[in-house]
């Protein structure tokens, strides 16, 4: 269905999201984790909040992640850190925009989401974070200046790592096709965030990196 839907768009596939299975529907469906494509990346600008577009009527939900750049496809598990670095040329902090113009969409989870090619509308990169520490730095994400949730990527299931892994066995299944440059959004570290047009989020990565958007009305399609 993905796939279907992705040609109908008729946009390249700019990389792949990684969400959660819940843990109710774990041993049904074989998985911990489920996948959809990327088909929108863009940059955010130092301390200018970026555009996250949202569907009005619809569902929308902002998201702080570890975005993985893959300068390879592996050929096999990544072990840890010193794997991971002959296959991922890059490390940012990002926002991964969750929205869908149905608006009941999570009460149909996991499979509402990945019919709807995992509700990604987009990623937004921000400053790139160090090889050695960007798991266990603590990730603190704030909507119109409130905390809603706190958290470190390698303690979601078993990490970014665990994510990539995840898509890496897709791929090699021939579900989905992996390549080169495409970024891998590796999992929601705070929680999923609603977020409604004109509010604010922003995010801390450790003490060095931060990240802000505001939600905007998606254009592009209509709900």
């Amino acid at each position: 269905m993905q796939q279907r839907l992705t040609a109908e768009l008729g946009a390249p596939v700019l990389g792949w999201k990684v969400g959660r299975i819940p843990s109710a529907l774990i041993d049904v469906l074989g998985a911990a984790r489920l996948a959809g494509p990327v088909l929108g990346v863009a940059e955010l600008d130092g301390d200018t909040p970026g555009k996250a577009a949202v569907f009005a009527s619809g569902a929308g939900a902002i998201e702080a992640e570890v975005m993985l750049r893959l300068r390879a496809v592996p050929d096999g598990r990544i072990i840890g850190i010193d794997d991971g670095a002959v296959y991922v040329e890059e490390i940012r902090a990002g926002f991964e925009v969750a929205s869908s113009p149905a608006p009941d969409v999570h009460a149909h989870a996991p499979y509402g989401i990945i019919a709807d090619i995992g509700i990604n509308n987009g990623l937004l990169l921000g400053p790139r974070l160090d090889h050695d520490e960007f798991t266990t730095l603590i990730v603190e994400t704030q909507i119109d200046g409130a905390t809603v949730g706190t958290g470190r990527a390698i303690d979601v299931l078993d990490g970014p790592w665990g994510s990539l892994n995840f898509l890496v066995e897709l791929h090699r299944r021939g579900v989905i096709e992996l390549e080169a440059g495409q970024w891998i959004s590796a999992g929601a570290i705070t929680g999923v965030h609603p977020i409604d047009i004109g509010q604010t989020a922003t995010a801390r990565f450790g003490a060095g990196a931060r990240i802000a958007c505001i939600a905007v009305q998606e254009t592009g399609f209509t709900s």
